[in-house]
């Protein structure tokens, strides 16, 4: 129930916040842009209306500059400089605006001062004196003072075609900037009172759109809970669930619910049909399962039959092989130090030669004696490791002294086919933990493998730490092996090559006995080669005590 009812709020809540999400920020955006372009239009009209009351003042400035400049000229002429006085005293208070007014030589001396009076004759040497003092037409000149904002009409005064001096009149801007600053405030006010506006339509548009999404939500998401409550029943198994659908729309969903209640009948069929054949199968399995119990357990007897037979007839051939050897061993002494000499005396060829094939006959005796000794040794050595019978000394090993006692071992082999033996140990190997003669028995084995297989060139035993093991690796620059035949050489009685052609011979198992004395100690033996180049064969032995 609570299942349901997520999916039921998730559904709507998606959808509402979806819609609802688009209409407030479709509304968002169309009154920001509404704000933005009714301020742009506010500021314009800011802008001009400030323009128009400059420019109202500039020119009422203007045209009275030039009444009193005419006065003021025939005044100066005329020497009535008392008459021009009262005149621009008398403008002063009539114009609120105009805040003083300064009549002055070329020199800059005053000799009007409406805003201070005790000036008069005095010389003026302000930037802004000076400035008027150098125009030669009439300019308009802003600047503040003392906190004040002041545009001042310059208007140069001409007596007899010379300039005589300049009549300054100074507007106070104020009064326009308090016009300015009114209109700044009123132009915020709207703008402020336009956001509200837009910010209430856009609440009431939002109110009526989210009534309208929810009931659109509602109907478009009821047939889906219904839909996906069904699919949850069904895959629960309950395949009467669709039966119970109801969705009349002719729309996609009408479609995805009848094509819903036609897979689920043909689940419930299909489902049938495999129980069947699962209970079919199951039997079936249960047979073959039993057989294949069987057939394994008929080969591990097999197998420990074969081992025990091995063992047997190893035990039993050994004594025998060792008289033969023995026996042959006497013969040879006795026909080197007795017979031989008094034949070799006769100087037939017939009889050389009959010399010559029994010491060979007797060469080969001995020699497939000893290869079948080691035969069944192996044979005996490889039963009890997998009867698990061996005895295995585990012991605090220096895999230096493995290796000097290994290569040692097999000095006079290399030595005899005129090899390099090059051995490369890294320093500090830590000791590990294994049986030292067993670990001995396997860089012997390689190393005998290598030189067997090469005939020039040099064969390489290296060893370094690699993480937490010990890799040892031993290489050759002999035949190689081919890559399929890779996998096989650690199987029983596997090697590569044709053991009847004049190719090296050996057992079959000296390869498959060292895997098994690797993996007893938690290591891992693999083999690399490329035809014609020579192999590497390596090991690893955990740093670790295992046994």
């Amino acid at each position: 129930m609570k299942k349901n009812t997520y999916i039921k709020r998730g559904i709507r809540i998606k959808l509402l916040i979806t819609m609802i999400s688009l209409i407030v920020g479709l509304l968002t955006v169309l009154t920001v842009v509404q704000i933005s372009t009714q301020k742009v239009v506010l500021e314009k009209e800011f802008g001009r209306r400030i323009e128009l009351m400059k420019n109202n003042l500039v020119e009422k400035g203007k045209i009275l500059s030039d009444n009193l400049a005419r006065q003021t000229e025939n005044n100066i002429a005329s020497y009535n400089f008392s008459n021009a006085a009262e005149i621009l005293n008398k403008t002063v208070h009539e114009y609120n605006e105009l805040s003083y007014i300064i009549l002055m030589d070329s020199s800059c001396t005053v000799y009007t001062h409406t805003l201070q009076p005790e000036l008069q004759q005095e010389t003026l040497s302000g930037e802004e004196d000076l400035f008027a003092a150098n125009q030669q037409i009439p300019a308009i000149h802003e600047f503040s003072k003392n906190e004040n904002s002041y545009m001042e009409i310059i208007v140069p005064i001409t007596v007899s075609t010379e300039q005589w001096g300049t009549l300054r009149l100074g507007f106070s801007l104020n009064t326009l900037n308090n016009e300015i600053l009114n209109s700044r405030n009123e132009i915020r006010k709207k703008i402020e009172e336009m956001v509200i506006r837009s910010v209430l339509t856009s609440i009431l548009f939002v109110a009526i759109g989210v009534i309208l999404v929810y009931m659109l939500s509602t109907r478009l998401s009821h047939p889906l809970i219904k839909l996906t409550e069904s699919a949850r029943l069904l895959a629960k198994g309950n395949f009467t669930a669709a039966s119970n659908l109801k969705i009349s729309a002719k729309d996609e969903i009408g479609i995805l619910a009848a094509s819903f209640t036609e897979m689920s009948n043909n689940l419930k069929i299909s489902y049938e049909k495999l129980e069947e054949y699962s209970h079919t199968l199951q039997q079936k399995v249960e047979d073959r399962t039993r057989e294949l119990k069987d057939a394994n357990q008929k080969l591990q007897e097999l197998d420990k039959a074969k081992s025990g037979f091995l063992s047997i007839v190893s035990h039993e051939l050994r004594t025998p092989l060792t008289s033969i050897i023995g026996f042959t061993n006497i013969i040879k002494k006795r026909l080197d130090t007795v017979i031989f000499p008094h034949i070799e005396a006769n100087t037939a060829i017939k009889s050389q030669k009959a010399v010559q094939q029994i010491k060979e006959n007797l060469n080969i005796i001995l020699t497939e004696g000893e290869r079948l000794t080691n035969l069944i040794n192996d044979v005996l050595d490889l039963a009890k490791i997998e009867a698990g019978k061996t005895e295995w000394h585990m012991n605090t090993t220096s895999i230096t002294e493995v290796i000097t006692k290994a290569t040692a071992a097999t000095a006079s082999l290399t030595e005899q086919k005129g090899l390099a033996l090059i051995v490369d140990i890294e320093k500090n190997i830590p000791d590990f933990v294994g049986d030292k003669n067993r670990i001995i028995q396997v860089v012997i084995n390689l190393l005998s493998n290598a030189i067997k297989f090469t005939d020039e060139g040099s064969i390489s035993c290296n060893a370094r730490q690699s993480d937490n093991n010990i890799l040892v690796a031993i290489t050759d620059t002999g035949i190689g092996i081919e890559h399929e035949n890779l996998e096989k050489i650690f199987d029983t009685f596997k090697q590569v090559g044709d053991t009847l052609t004049n190719k090296p011979r050996g057992t079959g198992l000296g390869l498959p006995i060292c895997k098994q004395i690797i993996e007893h100690h938690g290591g891992a033996i693999w083999a690399e080669s490329e035809p014609g180049k020579g192999s590497r064969f390596s090991f690893t032995i955990p740093l670790h005590g295992n046994g």
